[in-house]
């Protein structure tokens, strides 16, 4: 009987114990079975009270920096109260909204979604995100919350449950259900959707080498790709990112996160980017990004700005980039610091790892200020503008790219950084740099993902406790005046100098090469695609003068069929004969022969020393661990 007793005492407490423990306001489950036909569906069982509810699509998400969200890839929705349809009415002025009437006695609703994959487009929201052989999942694309709500304080309970023989990776723990599905760790809706989904039938995963500080951290490559033969790595490739985690411990001295892992997709059939997250990121390049030699730095340039961003706009973000439910529009007045200062850290922590070689650093750099040379954007649109208007230009087309300025305050945010290294620098007679200002303004207890907003002058602030004075006008120079010189400025600062010569920039070859495009900005003034349709002329450049504008297609140069090297040889002979170039375009079913007057010759953009001036570019670059 005292046996019995305690069981049934025993039995009470554990049921009481259950009990008292709340069950997640939100489960989700996807079933990505068919993700290879680009459907996926969604199981959502969310806890409501009875009465009039509004529920939202995550419209305004971190990173994205304009409204996105799932309606264009939304192809169902059904939503029941205990079992029963229940009617659902679209917010006229707020497509994102959706307007129920929860009955009486209802205390959860379960929403059945339909999703299909976008095929073809750009953005966020409307590019692609699957092939036949691997999926990237973002949750914010499979959900709806309360309106009103913050995020962070709905629990939830999510699943995915991938096509058959397709491996899993997350930044969430997981285990696997009897029926196949995978299970994520409880967290709230706010970390689910910092967390997304990488799935894939030709998968592999590296673990990297511990690093200090706190070398028990674990930080690992999920790569998922189209082919078997593109998980094929060189020997060195987990060397050279262990080093890429301990130069970003050695530069933020702790680490934002409990584990790290990039989730890298490697497909010529999904859209490419990155996207931050705190303790992952998605990035995804093309299927011969690894096993190409001459692509391999590009990759690191992007997983390097990926994990920068753990700390530069997951830890530390703007005021105006925080938006709770979702729904609150976001400012992006400051992306020169969360975007611009990351694109600096990206490249250089990778250089500084030895994935990208410091003569290949000083080409990209020399394209970035090559581009601001000739770009007319620059002189009616200020870089300031850019950032505050950035969620239009993100998806601005390429014509008109270099008279329109796009989103740019990537690339000219690397030298206004720079400027501000050259001058922290200086006013400490070399002392301190840019290093120092990193590791004060991201400080944070570490081992785990945290948010500590900032306006503008905690950046002026934190500077001057480096280095004495007024920040604002060095900065505000950058952001508010227009054209080229502060840039070039800046540039000549560091030690180096812009030039031209016939010999072409290596990084552009690279980009050329995965984007399958001809840049001839900087001579002619021409930038073409694969097609040969011409994505921009340049304005006050002579291509532009003779009549070219983007859209038309360069059929022949000088009467023989386009072909890069064709144009190539046209300039170069020009150079010599001091005959206009002959460009025959179609436009709109008409044909037209233009006469180019461009006699310089091939011209790319290079660095050159400025002799006598100290070289900190090189100590920028230079490694603070090897």
């Amino acid at each position: 009987m005292k046996n019995n007793t305690s069981r049934a005492a025993l039995f009470s407490f554990l049921v009481l114990a259950a009990m008292s423990v709340p069950a997640a306001e939100l489960t989700v489950r996807l079933d990505a079975r068919e993700a290879p036909r680009k459907h996926i569906h969604t199981e959502l069982t969310l806890a409501v009270k009875p009465g009039a509810l509004t529920l939202v699509f995550p419209k305004w998400i971190p990173g994205e920096h304009a409204p996105t969200g799932p309606l264009d890839s939304m192809i169902g929705l059904k939503i029941r109260a205990n079992g029963k349809p229940l009617a659902w009415s679209r917010d006229p002025l707020d497509v994102y909204a959706l307007a129920v009437t929860v009955p009486r006695g209802v205390d959860h609703l379960d929403i059945s979604i339909d999703s299909g994959l976008a095929t073809e487009g750009d953005g966020f929201s409307a590019a692609p995100t699957s092939s036949a052989q691997l999926a990237v999942l973002p949750w914010n694309e499979f959900v709806l919350l309360p309106k009103g709500r913050d995020a962070g304080s709905i629990t939830t309970l999510a699943s995915v449950i991938a096509p058959a023989g397709w491996s899993l990776a997350c930044a969430l723990d997981s285990k696997t259900l009897p029926d196949g599905a995978v299970q994520f760790e409880e967290a709230s809706l706010t970390r689910l959707i910092d967390s997304p989904v990488q799935i894939g039938r030709y998968t592999k995963r590296i673990d990297l080498a511990g690093s200090a500080p706190l070398p028990d951290i674990k930080h690992s490559i999920a790569i998922a790709a189209d082919s078997a033969a593109a998980l094929k790595i060189p020997d060195d490739f987990a060397k050279g990112y262990a080093n890429l985690v301990a130069e970003a411990g050695a530069l933020f001295g702790t680490r934002m996160y409990r584990h790290y892992t990039w989730l890298l997709t490697l497909s010529d059939h999904v859209a490419h980017f990155g996207l931050e997250h705190h303790e992952s990121s998605d990035d995804r390049r093309e299927e011969n990004a690894l096993s190409e030699p001459d692509l391999r730095e590009g990759v690191a340039g992007l997983l390097g700005h990926e994990y920068v961003h753990s700390w530069n706009g997951k830890f530390r973000r703007p005021q105006g980039l925080l938006s709770p439910d979702y729904q609150k529009p976001m400012d992006d007045s400051l992306l020169w610091v969360y975007e611009g200062l990351t694109e600096f850290w990206g490249d250089v922590l990778a250089t500084r790892a030895g994935l990208i070689t410091p003569q290949s650093y000083r080409e990209s750099l020399a394209e970035i200020a090559g581009d601001f040379d000739i770009e007319p954007g620059a002189r009616w649109r200020p870089l300031a503008d850019t950032a505050v208007d950035a969620q239009d230009l993100y998806d601005s087309p390429d014509a008109w790219r270099l008279s329109r300025r796009d989103t740019d305050f990537y690339e000219a945010s690397v030298l206004l950084w720079l400027d501000v290294d050259s001058e922290l620098r200086e006013r400490t007679q070399g002392r301190a740099s840019l290093d120092d200002f990193m590791r004060r303004f991201y400080a944070g207890p570490g081992g785990a993902p945290a948010l500590k907003p900032y306006v503008e002058q905690d950046v002026y602030n934190t500077l001057a406790t480096i280095a004495p004075g007024d920040w604002r006008p060095v900065i505000r120079r950058h952001l508010d005046t227009l054209g080229p010189a502060v840039l070039l400025a800046a540039l000549e600062r560091s030690g180096w100098k812009l030039t031209y010569t016939p010999a072409k920039n290596s990084w552009v070859e690279s980009w050329q090469k995965r984007k399958k495009t001809t840049e001839r900005q900087w001579s002619i003034g021409l930038r073409l695609d694969e097609k040969a349709v011409i994505l921009d002329a340049v304005e006050d450049r002579a291509a532009a003068r003779a009549g070219a504008g983007p859209g038309m297609t360069l059929v022949a140069v000088d009467g023989k069929k386009y072909a890069p090297e064709v144009l190539d040889a046209a300039i170069a002979e020009a150079q010599t004969s001091h005959r206009p170039i002959e460009l025959l375009v179609e436009s709109d079913d008409y044909y037209r022969t233009l006469k180019v007057e461009y006699f310089d010759g091939p011209r790319f953009p290079h660095l050159a020393r400025i002799e006598g001036r100290p070289d900190t570019l090189s100590a920028v670059l230079k490694s603070r661990l090897r």
